[in-house]
């Protein structure tokens, strides 16, 4: 009975406002309700134990869950955090000094209208303004505000390598510092304008448009995307580009690039209940608009799915136009050296391997794809770089790799 009415006084409502969910605890009111109930069958003894113990509790549950034990300057920013709302997803942003919105390019799509929600809970529609740059960036114009963005957006040159995520956390229903990172990646933006920083820094769906900051509360960039284990973040040095090249001007490039982009993004999506044989409109429409939407982690997801449906050509094409725009990027070359795995180009599977594990040493799949082609390949140098790496960083699957790879060099042990 205790356990029954502990669920039903914790139960949490959910309303629908103009699209967003607001989310109302009602704590208080429900535990009236059931105290009511309760005080029919129970003891008063009974009774005072759980107004003064639960009720407390579930109080300081819940205000804990809005505590930030972050540093003070990266807990800051969760009053800069927005949530954003389009017809097919939630997403975050920045809001910056002059009341403009910084998200991801692929959040706005071909919208003309999106839903944000502030700090606060206050709700405003905001319309994306055209640009011309490259990088997966947009800023939003509020209802009410008029003109372009003016304010010159202040960021960090350093390359720091403890970054957190500071988004809209969907769970929450608010803003959130994530956990932070242990490494980054930082890429060469003048030679590759669409290249990435890699971070291992946590982050959840509908984070895409967070900051991300460093420990002293400077931004050093923008969520993009992530694969669970490692993020991708828009560098900051091209957010005043997008604001100064802000302009109705850019209008209709910039719809056919948005359009683009969702029929991409809604293609892939239906693309995961085929198991394979796809149909050649899905074929058809991924080649057509997942290329015409320019978008590097478009490009990964549809090499990633050509390469389920063993497309390999398809799907090196697209890792490889992804490869293009971001040489460094961890999640393109992981999926590259699965590709080649499993179409049996194991020599250009090594290549990506060692460049790969140059980034991050301690991925497993990667190691362990490394002793797999270092056997087939007889290749003992590399299998000896492997098997150390796999020592420091695996060392339960060291045992079967030591055993694959000596029966695959003629017992030779490595």
């Amino acid at each position: 009975m205790f356990a029954v009415l502990s669920i039903k006084v914790i139960q949490i409502e959910i309303n629908f406002f103009k699209g967003f969910e607001i989310l109302t605890v009602k704590l208080f009111t429900k535990a009236l309700h059931w105290l009511i109930i309760a005080s029919e069958k129970w003891s008063v003894s009974i009774l005072w134990t759980f107004i003064i113990n639960l009720l407390p509790a579930l109080f300081i549950q819940t205000a804990s869950a809005s505590q930030c034990t972050s540093p003070p300057e990266v807990c800051a920013w969760k009053t800069k955090i927005v949530g954003i709302k389009t017809p097919n997803m939630i997403a975050s942003g920045i809001m910056l000094a002059d009341g403009f919105v910084l998200t991801n390019r692929h959040v706005a799509e071909d919208h003309a209208l999106l839903m944000i929600r502030d700090s606060k809970g206050n709700i405003k529609k905001a319309t994306p303004i055209p640009h011309s740059i490259p990088a997966d960036l947009v800023i939003l114009r509020p209802q009410g505000i008029k003109g372009n963005p003016e304010t010159v957006l202040q960021f960090s040159n350093e390359t720091p390598a403890i970054l957190y995520v500071v988004a809209f956390d969907q769970g929450r229903n608010g803003p959130r510092v994530y956990s932070p990172s242990t490494f980054a990646h930082y890429p060469n933006t003048s030679d590759f304008p669409q290249a990435r920083i890699h971070s291992d820094t946590k982050a959840l769906p509908g984070n895409s448009g967070g900051a991300v900051v460093d420990k002293n509360g400077r931004l050093i960039g923008v969520l993009a995307s992530g694969d669970g284990k490692i993020i991708e973040i828009i560098p900051a040095v091209h957010v005043n580009d997008v604001a100064l090249q802000a302009g109705g001007e850019h209008q209709s490039s910039f719809k056919a690039t948005g359009q683009a982009i969702r029929i991409c993004a809604d293609t892939l999506f239906a693309a995961h209940s085929v198991i394979k044989n796809p149909p050649e409109s899905i074929v058809s429409k991924i080649m057509n608009h997942c290329l015409k939407a320019k978008n590097k982690q478009l490009f990964d997801q549809a090499g990633q799915v050509f390469g389920r449906w063993w497309l390999f050509d398809k799907s090196k094409f697209f890792l490889k136009e992804s490869e293009a725009l971001d040489p460094k990027s961890p999640n393109t070359l992981m999926s590259l050296a699965v590709t080649y795995h499993l179409s049996r180009d194991w020599e250009k599977e090594r290549l990506i391997l060692k460049r790969y594990l140059q980034i991050d040493p301690t991925n497993t799949q990667a190691l362990r794809l490394g002793a797999q082609v270092a056997g087939i390949l007889k290749d003992g140098e590399f299998a000896d770089q492997v098997i150390a790496l796999m020592k420091k960083h695996n060392p339960a699957a060291l045992p079967l790799a030591q055993s694959f790879i000596e029966k695959a060099l003629d017992g030779q042990k490595p």
